[in-house]
């Protein structure tokens, strides 16, 4: 993914004939999508094109939205099932918060112990899991999932690309192996 752009949601399909439109958002909480003021929406984060958000909202349990060069229901389809991203330099990261791209590569260690990298976060509502899978060249072939909390991370090293946990009693069968 282009280092400039991240990931924020996804159009899901025309709502009503005057452009606006659902969409599913992966920010946190749903409703910080709409807190920024343009997106870039395409397929991939080379082919976007640049929108001016009007407004965006909360409607049930879903986010609808309205942008500055969407004003028919055709445009709207047009974008069914594109990618929204912002800008990395608009989102506000605190010091103890991460952005789940950044932790992806990272390699993850217990005991000075290698574990693998870090493929992909996971939300499983309680709290994020860590998709740690076994390097190639590993004697120990497999997928941790390991949760993203307090009590199991005691180091995170975002440019230094190294996340230190601690494998507490019982976290072996978070291993799934493979043969």
């Amino acid at each position: 993914m282009s280092k400039d752009l991240l990931y924020v949601g996804t159009v899901l399909s025309p709502h009503g004939l005057k452009g606006t439109f659902s969409i599913y958002s992966d920010t946190r909480p749903a409703s910080g999508i709409a807190g920024y003021s343009s997106w870039s929406i395409g397929f991939s984060p080379d082919m976007v094109k640049p929108y001016a958000v009007e407004r965006c909202w909360q409607h049930g349990k879903g986010m609808l939205v309205d942008l500055a060069e969407v004003s028919t229901r055709e445009q709207a389809e047009s974008l069914k099932k594109q990618n929204i991203y912002v800008s990395r330099d608009e989102v506000d990261v605190d010091d103890d918060e991460y952005l789940w791209e950044d932790l992806v590569g990272c390699h993850v260690y217990a005991s000075d112990v290698l574990l693998g990298e870090v493929k992909a976060l996971e939300a499983y509502g309680a709290q994020d899991i860590l998709c740690v899978k076994s390097l190639p060249d590993m004697e120990k072939q497999g997928e941790w999932m390991l949760p993203f909390i307090e009590d199991t991370i005691l180091s995170l090293d975002v440019d230094g690309k190294r996340i230190d946990i601690e494998l507490i009693e019982g976290m072996d069968a978070c291993f799934t192996p493979k043969f």
